[in-house]
């Protein structure tokens, strides 16, 4: 359903903590020509801190803004009952699909792991794609569930953030059924054949992450290396330094982040 470059999108905000639409607007127009969809409100996004409201106005903007390009919704809430009910507000607002992680904490076990993901097909209305992570949620899908979970009608893909080369390569090798896409900007080129990039680094470059996808030589991987440093795409808070690169440009008219209104879901 999905291939190409997403832009995992920062969530702009205003001095009070509002998100900024003519932020959001000026965001997307910037990458619009360069990629094949947006996400909001995901990690980027800062998706686990945001307030319904502000969870809502990001991706309303987003869809407002997109000019025809696939909107999907990030959502990171701790329970599947949480997710579904932000799952059924994207849907109003005009997402494409969600992107949504496993419930939250160490205990969940993979058959509440896999009925999670049954249940947002079954009752968001909206295609699925699977966040595959354990910074977040606490814990980790493990591949036969995983593949289980992929052969739900709905699920659309897997967004792989599991930060492994070896658990990517796993995953391509069962051949899931799904589209792949690569969430880390540092093993893009490590990773194999991936049917896309859903990655931070299109906020600020994704003329560049365009061509990278297109033609994912060697030889880019200094290139691809140095604006990992240059924008600090390692650092915990890396959204923040790309918010400080996209107001340096104009791009944002504040560099404020979620987390420094004290905000949390």
């Amino acid at each position: 359903m999905f291939r190409g470059v997403t832009a995992a999108l920062v969530t702009p905000l205003t001095d009070s903590g509002e998100v900024a639409e003519a932020d959001v607007a000026r965001l997307v127009a910037s990458v619009r020509d360069h990629v094949d969809a947006l996400l909001p409100a995901l990690s980027t996004g800062e998706g686990w801190a945001l307030t319904d409201r502000q969870w809502r106005a990001m991706v309303a903007a987003t869809v407002r803004h997109a000019g025809g390009l696939p909107v999907l919704a990030g959502i990171e809430v701790p329970t599947t009952d949480l997710v579904l009910e932000r799952a059924r507000q994207a849907k109003e607002l005009g997402a494409t699909a969600v992107v949504a992680t496993t419930p939250y904490g160490p205990r969940v076990g993979q058959q509440e792991m896999f009925r999670h993901y049954e249940r947002l097909v079954a009752e968001s209305g909206l295609a699925v794609i699977v966040y595959n992570e354990s910074a977040l949620s606490g814990n980790t899908i493990e591949l036969d569930t995983l593949l289980r979970v992929c052969r739900v009608p709905g699920i659309v893909g897997i967004k792989d953030s599991s930060n492994s080369v070896e658990s990517i390569k796993r995953l391509i090798a069962a051949d899931p059924g799904v589209p792949v896409f690569q969430g880390m900007e540092r093993l893009l080129l490590d990773s194999g054949p991936v049917d896309g990039y859903v990655v931070s680094l299109a906020n600020v470059e994704p003329a560049f992450c365009a061509r990278l996808f297109a033609d994912p030589a060697p030889a880019r991987a200094d290139e691809l290396a140095a604006h990992c440093d240059r924008y600090g795409l390692d650092r915990d808070d890396w959204y923040r330094a790309l918010k400080v690169e996209l107001r340096r440009r104009g791009v944002l008219t504040t560099d404020r982040t979620v987390a420094d209104g004290g905000d949390r879901v």
